[in-house]
């Protein structure tokens, strides 16, 4: 999934559903500024994978809903 279409016409605390979690918009626009464009839901193990050009990783929900805060 592509993070700048999920976010797309959206304010910072609106919720954006991922699986069986939910994230205000600004934990995804901080990921976005990081780097990562893309997502991808592993709900087995309630993770996300990030990627962009130059970087990936793996978060839980609790490390994006620390973003938001940050």
């Amino acid at each position: 999934m592509k993070i700048e279409e999920l976010i797309t016409g959206k304010k910072d605390s609106d919720p954006v559903a991922l699986g069986k979690s939910s994230f205000p918009v600004s934990a995804l626009k901080s990921l976005l500024k990081e780097g990562y464009l893309n997502l991808r839901i592993y709900e087995d193990n309630n993770t996300f994978s990030f990627w962009g050009k130059n970087c990936t990783a793996c978060f839980t929900e609790k490390q994006i809903l620390d973003r938001a805060r940050s």
